[in-house]
């Protein structure tokens, strides 16, 4: 999908090579807004340290620099490893922030995060959060030694930054998986500047043991003059991908608040018989059916249980208290 061409923002991060004009670019990079349109990064890319040494001082440049580390404990059997640490300019020009944790419980909760924010010489300022999470259900909810009725994987990313120009945009995304094959998947995104603004979610759901699958989009944009336009659409495919339906609208406001819009449809049963229909605000109007010779949805997610362990091995690593006992 793509957003709106004239409110899109890119900042230096958003160059092939990182950005920045270090040695190796890694410290510029530190320096920078988080990319967009990169989903959730897998866990080898986030960097997640928690076992470095604490630090309080300065660097070489007589740059302040901060490392702390802990642990917290709490009832049911509740742990949390955190580090965070920092580094901010002598002239106070810019700053970095990373906070990283693992979480666990008697439950089988396990979750494993971080948080990174900063801003720098060029006036941009951002935030953002990474974090996958392990839960289970169980037949009992208050025996956490009890039968597991269903597990999960939860995974999500959370961006945000603005330029020193106010552009500014926002990421949200999310993904949860477990081993009966359901997957959903959602993200949103959004976009400022000014009097122009965009704004779009997108999301899939795929049943359980190859139950329904459905897949739907939404997303509109605003520019400067006051006129607005749309999208939205939504499909749905039974269990064997051989009967659905699709529908959608697209519509325009102007300033003057005049309203045009045309929404559609499409219908397709198990015969391979598809009917298609709609119609608009200025009178067009359709209604007809048709025979397809052929008919194929691919409803395999893109990621299975197996993948999402594979990627997802150090939150699966973590101990929980009953796992240490044994």
């Amino acid at each position: 999908m793509r957003s709106d061409p004239s409110v899109t923002m890119r900042s230096s991060a958003d160059t092939d090579d990182g950005g920045g004009s270090g040695s190796d670019g890694k410290e510029d990079l530190k320096k920078s807004p988080p990319r967009r349109d990169t989903g959730i990064a897998p866990e080898q890319e986030v960097g997640i340290d928690l076992d470095g040494d604490h630090a309080n001082g300065v660097d070489a440049d007589g740059n302040a620099v901060f490392r702390k580390s802990g642990v917290d404990v709490g009832d049911h059997g509740y742990r949390c490893r955190w580090t965070i640490q920092g580094r901010s300019a002598q002239d106070a020009s810019w700053e970095t922030r990373e906070t990283h944790w693992e979480k666990c419980d008697a439950s089988g909760f396990k979750e494993l995060g971080a948080e990174k924010s900063g801003f720098n010489e060029d006036g941009d300022t951002w935030w953002e959060t990474w974090k996958e999470v392990y839960r289970v259900e169980r037949d009992d909810r208050d025996d956490d030694s009890g039968p597991i009725r269903a597990e999960f994987i939860e995974r999500s990313a959370d961006k945000w930054a603005r330029d020193k120009t106010n552009h500014e945009w926002h990421e949200k995304w999310w993904e949860q998986y477990s081993p009966s094959g359901y997957v959903e998947r959602q993200v949103e995104k959004s976009g400022l500047h000014g009097a122009q603004a965009w704004w779009e979610k997108w999301g899939e759901q795929h049943g359980a043991d190859g139950g329904e699958t459905r897949k739907w989009t939404d997303k509109w944009a605003q520019n400067g003059a006051g006129t607005r336009w749309g999208d939205k659409w939504e499909e749905r495919f039974s269990a064997d991908c051989i009967s659905g339906d699709k529908k959608g609208e697209t519509w325009r406001v102007a300033a003057s608040g005049e309203r045009w819009s045309r929404t559609w449809g499409e219908t397709i049963d198990s015969s391979g018989e598809v009917r298609k229909y709609g119609e608009s605000t200025t009178g067009e109007t359709w209604d007809k059916t048709e025979t397809l010779e052929k008919f194929y949805y691919d409803r395999t997610p893109e990621y299975s249980w197996d993948d999402i362990k594979n990627i997802s091995k150090r939150l699966l690593s973590i101990e929980t208290p009953d796992e240490k006992d044994e």
